[in-house]
């Protein structure tokens, strides 16, 4: 699978259910194809409005061509035919997935040292918190985002905090791409992509895949 630049993930308390689903699709419209991944979180919707919110979210990705993630639940992202799973630092290991599942997703794990981002069998990690802390934890820095490049064999994906102002720089420390919430639900994404390179008007070259 072709590793996205964009990991962008889902908040229904910064927009509200039919505004995200108009927002998700300004977005993988505004993105070169496979550029993106909309990665469906939302814990605090129960698991019926969960799996509805994704199915529309999965029409969005498929109708522009690009992916779909379930952050940490397997069995919504067998039912939502998902690309991607991601796997918190406190869920089971990626290879146990790959014993039940074989290469069906692309996996990605969340870490929040960088001296310990071990893939464990996954196909990407993501770093955080970056640039903004985050319950309790203080923000890692872009010099985390080298740290953890140069100690990993798999992708490092920058996440916390991350603007149009800051994605680029995380691209020049190493990091293969960058995951965000607010850059995308609490702004226009236009800049965000730009900066990343990704617009309809650049060519989008995976070196991760």
């Amino acid at each position: 699978m072709v590793a996205p630049r964009l990991i962008a993930i889902t908040d229904t308390t910064l927009l509200p259910f039919d505004a995200l689903l108009i927002r998700a699709r300004t977005l993988c419209v505004l993105c070169q194809p496979k550029s993106v991944m909309i990665q469906l979180r939302d814990r605090e919707l129960d698991i019926r409005e969960r799996l509805e919110f994704g199915r529309r979210l999965a029409n969005v990705t498929r109708e522009c061509d690009q992916m779909l993630c379930v952050n940490d639940r397997l069995d919504l992202a067998r039912l939502l035919e998902a690309q991607s799973l991601h796997l918190g630092e406190s869920s089971v290991s990626a290879r146990d997935v790959r014993r039940c599942e074989g290469d069906r997703f692309w996996l990605t794990r969340a870490s929040h040292e960088p001296a310990r981002c071990e893939a464990e069998g996954a196909d990407a990690v993501l770093l955080s918190p970056i640039l903004a802390s985050r319950k309790g934890a203080p923000a890692l820095g872009p010099a985390a985002i080298s740290a953890a490049c140069a100690g990993s064999s798999v992708p490092i994906y920058a996440l916390g905090g991350l603007s149009a102002d800051s994605a680029a720089s995380c691209i020049a420390a190493g990091a293969a791409g960058v995951a965000v919430i607010g850059a995308w639900l609490a702004t226009d994404p236009a800049p965000l992509v730009r900066a990343l390179k990704i617009d309809r008007t650049s060519t989008y070259s995976d070196s991760t895949a």
